[in-house]
């Protein structure tokens, strides 16, 4: 089995297991390209697909939040 087909059957367990989101509602294939081409893992698109959705509403825990990545990181 390829890496892509491993990368896909992961991304399909994860949506499946932790959004509870199936098959039709977002596609594993996309799911798992995304993960590979950002460079995070599911959770990290996870949040990023989130961030958009919610379209500027909770703003400031986002901001917040991104805040205290940043100081974990030791960037500004």
């Amino acid at each position: 089995m390829s890496a892509a087909a491993v990368n896909v059957r992961s991304a399909r367990g994860f949506l499946r297991q932790k959004l509870k989101a199936g098959t039709g509602d977002i596609s594993p294939r996309h799911f798992a390209n995304a993960a590979t081409e950002l460079g995070v893992g599911f959770s990290g698109v996870a949040a990023i697909l989130a961030r958009i959705y919610a379209g500027g509403q909770n703003e400031s825990y986002y901001r917040e939040q991104a805040l205290e990545a940043n100081l974990r990181a030791g960037t500004k």
